[in-house]
């Protein structure tokens, strides 16, 4: 009618995968071999793809989604009046098949033919169930009390079933009040409390995994060594017993344990079986968690402006937006080792510790100089010879050094391998091993528990001069705008599953984001060409951002030994120092000297977050048009686009984290990967944005 309008829409879908192999539920069979003609090492794949998981998310994902939707608006008076609701209801399954059906990997084909597996893993419960219903309903009245007021005043109700936070209610309240009564200016001020909505992938991992189980085995992870006896019965058994199909858990944890006590009493598999993560029993905690309180994220939102027209044709404008977000999904991991009381970190429990592996096998830490120079050496007299001596299978006393950061090709090969990695064999590997006793629960390692914990915030100051369409003169036409922004954005994380470096310590991550550049300046127009100009419409923007920031880590590494490789590095120079570099620059050496790995056990480095200033941002675009008319009813638009038309380099770090890894060797001469690493520290790893360019045809009838 002509004071009631009613609009109610509805749909109904449904998302479901296409495998593309006959049983997608086969084992996997890997099986390397040297190709005749390259002379390099391939892998025959048979089965589906290891890769093909739920971290990808739709390639096992079946989803069905039904929504009804219904606003009314009505007038009265002064009044509009505008209510509604609306209701998603959301099912979907995933099945992650990333090693969940057994991946057996031979080293050759002889070890095929002969059934001699080299490694082999599998991961139990990776079935996801969500189920989400999201209800929303709203009242807005927006009403004139005085000829040159408005008020604008609402309430927003939003609910989803997937997390207990029933509460989310968000008033509104918006006025524009013209001072001068002529139509020529306002001032508008707006607030509200605005509700995210839950992400799917986030409920699945976390909130409904439907196995109720999360276990991953793999046996590379038997033992603390890269030739831990223990090894190769356990992959026999497993080749033996299960040559064409997958295991349970219950029946590939009893074959483990099975196989282990076959060899030697004294190295039982007790917390080194290689199932690593998840509960190994049917009850349990998962990997995966939630607090009890999760709430949806919020924002708090405030916008003050002023818009005049200062000039015939010309308006400025001045608007200041100040938003803060709150309960921000953020990961930490509940069962990482608590130290015990006593000591100041985890560097000096060790060093007052040495670790029995075994009644044969003692690790004991040291503090040695920076550098490789004998972690895992066995010569009990003299911890720091100048020839280390490698620690072997049969060793009884090894010398791990809790500071070190890199191997040569010349270092020894066995508990030295990967010092600055996580790996099982090296320094991290064996500091964890022997802090495994001070896990609240000793049967798992690594768990992730999301919780409300996040904050965010923004604000900004938008200054904006623009013009209506008019004559240029000589027959062309053509309308202005510039604006300039000054603005802060600052979080203490860059998603919603960020860890910290100190476990569950995000007051310490707070800092300028990495989309936070302080000053914006933008300049866009439309210009008509007269009739002996072709009539054609040119439409250019023009954008610069000032620096924008970058995050330097330490390789992946745990140093920390918190199990999260997030950890940052120590850093005794000047912070402005540490800036991008172009492609072929000289290296900072004086700058990379500067910079230094934390002992293994360290709480944290020294360095911010997002402490490394990247480049700026510079682009130019171009849309090009020009309308044909065919009659009165009849038009064709034919456009070419042009994006960033001078093809100018937009750098990006891809994941903006910086690795330290390989920056310094341990006194002897710089491998090739060493040397490549040194030579393009901080300086960015890929460029986005290349030059576009885009045709296409409009036609209006």
């Amino acid at each position: 009618g002509a004071v009631a309008v009613n609009q109610i829409r509805a749909q109904w879908s449904k998302f479901q995968p296409s495998f593309q192999t006959a049983s997608p539920l086969d084992p996997v069979v890997l099986v390397s071999f040297r190709n005749p003609v390259t002379n390099g090492v391939q892998t025959l794949i048979a089965g589906n793809s290891t890769t093909s998981t739920s971290s990808n998310f739709s390639d096992s994902r079946t989803e069905t989604r039904f929504q009804i939707q219904d606003s009314l608006t009505y007038t009265w008076r002064n009044h509009t009046f505008k209510g509604g609701a609306d209701v998603q209801r959301v099912v979907s399954k995933v099945l992650g098949l990333g090693d969940a059906t057994g991946t057996f990997n031979f080293g050759s084909v002889i070890q095929f033919s002969n059934n001699q597996v080299t490694r082999y893993r599998q991961n139990f419960g990776t079935a996801q169930n969500v189920e989400n219903t999201y209800y929303g309903a709203f009242f807005n009245d927006e009403f004139k009390p005085w000829s040159n007021v408005t008020i604008s005043a609402g309430l927003r109700y939003e609910r989803e079933t997937a997390v207990s936070d029933n509460n989310n209610f968000g008033p509104r309240f918006g006025i524009a009040w013209d001072p001068f009564k002529k139509g020529k200016g306002v001032i508008r001020f707006g607030t509200g409390i605005f509700y995210n909505r839950v992400l799917l992938r986030t409920v699945g991992d976390s909130i409904q995994n439907s196995g109720g189980t999360l276990v991953s085995f793999d046996s590379n992870r038997i033992g603390t060594a890269a030739t831990d006896p223990r090894r190769i019965p356990v992959l026999n058994a497993i080749s033996a017993a299960f040559p064409n199909s997958y295991p349970s858990t219950t029946e590939l944890r009893a074959l483990v344990v099975a196989a282990c006590a076959t060899i030697v009493t004294t190295l039982p598999c007790n917390s080194n079986t290689g199932f690593t993560v998840g509960n190994l029993s049917s009850q349990g905690n998962p990997l995966r968690s939630v607090d009890s309180n999760l709430k949806i994220p919020e924002s708090y939102q405030f916008n003050v402006g002023f818009e005049r027209e200062v000039l015939k044709g010309w308006v400025f404008e001045a608007n200041y937006t100040w938003n803060k977000t709150v309960h921000l999904w953020r990961d930490s991991n509940p069962n990482a080792p608590r130290l015990p009381s006593g000591f100041a970190d985890w560097t000096s429990y060790l060093v007052a510790n040495p670790f029995d592996l075994s009644p044969t096998r003692r690790y004991t830490f040291y503090l040695g100089t920076n550098t490789a120079d004998g972690s895992g050496l066995s010569t009990v007299a003299n911890p720091n010879p100048a020839v280390p001596t490698p620690c072997t299978t049969s060793t009884v006393n090894c010398f791990v050094n809790l500071n070190t950061i890199n191997t040569s090709s010349t270092a020894p090969a066995i508990a030295v391998t990967g010092q600055n990695n996580n790996s099982t064999g090296g320094p991290i590997g064996i500091a964890l091993a022997a802090i495994a006793r001070f896990r609240p629960d000793q049967t798992v390692e690594e768990t992730s528990r999301i919780g409300s914990r996040g904050n965010a915030f923004y604000q900004g100051l938008i200054l904006e001069m623009r013009s209506r369409n008019r004559k240029l003169g000589a027959g062309f036409r053509g309308s202005f705008r510039v604006a300039y922004t000054l603005s802060s954005t600052q979080d203490d994380g860059l998603n919603n599953t960020s860890n910290a470096e100190i476990n569950g310590d995000f007051n310490r991550e707070f800092t300028r984001n990495l989309q936070d550049r302080r000053h914006r300046l933008a300049v866009t127009g439309s210009f008509e060409t007269p009739y002996w100009f072709g009539r054609l419409r040119f439409s250019p923007l023009v954008r610069w951002g000032s620096p924008g920031r970058f995050n330097l880590g330490a390789g992946g590494t745990d140093r920390n030994l918190d199990d999260v490789s997030t950890d940052r590095l120590n850093f005794s120079g000047n912070l402005k120092d540490i800036k991008f570099r172009k492609p072929g620059s000289p290296v900072p050496d004086a700058l990379i000297a500067q910079f230094s790995l934390q002992p293994i056990g360290a709480k944290s480095g020294n360095l911010p977050r997002n402490s490394g200033t990247g480049p700026s941002l510079f682009t130019f675009d171009l849309n090009v048009t020009r309308e044909f008319k065919v009659a009165e009813r009849y038009r064709f638009r034919p456009v070419i686009e042009f994006n960033n038309i001078l093809n100018a380099a937009k750098f990006s770090y891809g994941s903006e984290f910086i690795n330290f890894a390989a920056l310094r060797s341990d006194g002897t001469a710089p491998t090739a990967t060493q040397e490549l690493a040194r030579a393009n520290f901080l300086v960015p790893t890929r460029t986005y944005r290349q030059r576009e360019i885009r045709l296409g045809l409009r036609f209006d009838f």
